[in-house]
Order: C-alpha cells, then sequence, then structure tokens
C-alpha cells in the first residue's frame, strides 16, 4: 500500500477463526492440541459474530485459554517450519515457547522452538 495503508482493506485481510462455530470449538476440545497458532495479527475473528444473550467478546480466546488452558499465539513467522516438515515427511514436532516473566501480566511475547 506504499506507506499508506487502507483501513478498509486491512480490516478484511488475513485469515481469522469463528469463535462462536461450535464445530470449530468441539474440534478444538477433542484434538487436544496445546496451542493454536497464526502468522497474522489475529487468531480470532474481532468483533466476534453477534450472539443472543450474554457471550464472551472473544469466545474463541475464553474457550482456548479459559476453559481448556491451550495457549494462543500470533504473528508467528511458520512458513520456514511447514517447509522443513513438509520436506523431511513430518507433520509433528515438540514446541517450547518460553514467555517473559511479566508479574501479573496477562500475555507474553515468547521465543518458540520446534524441535524436530
Amino acid at each position: 500500500m506504499r506507506g499508506n495503508p487502507d483501513p478498509d482493506v486491512l480490516h478484511g485481510f488475513g485469515a481469522v477463526l469463528n469463535g462462536r462455530d461450535p464445530e470449530l470449538l468441539r474440534w478444538i476440545t477433542e484434538s487436544g492440541l496445546a496451542a493454536l497458532v497464526a502468522d497474522n495479527y489475529a487468531v480470532e475473528a474481532f468483533p466476534a459474530p453477534a450472539a443472543p444473550g450474554p457471550n464472551a467478546v472473544l469466545p474463541l480466546h475464553e474457550h482456548c485459554l479459559f476453559k481448556l488452558g491451550v495457549h494462543l499465539g500470533e504473528l508467528w513467522r511458520l512458513t520456514p517450519l511447514a517447509g522443513h516438515l513438509r520436506a523431511s515427511g513430518r507433520s509433528r514436532f515438540l514446541l517450547t515457547a518460553p514467555p517473559l516473566n511479566l508479574p501479573g501480566a496477562v500475555g507474553s511475547p515468547v521465543t518458540p522452538v520446534a524441535t524436530l
């Protein structure tokens, strides 16, 4: 955008998940995954689609972080890892991503390491 980003274009740019999708929430629960990360600025769409009654503002965050203990990560550089996994015929790895020690914080930058 040549140094002049268009907010209307950026609002619809990138893949995000619908935190109100019951099938997605069921899959996350049943899959047993430990972390859900994305290479864009948001794992979950904000604002979430409207729903009747009192609801969480970020339902995917509520489901993953508070109900399941599944960590969320955003802005991860996943292309090199995906290429290496594809080239080696693998799909699994050990992820370590220690957070900074920030007492009282609700989130932290991490330094993720994939061990193959």
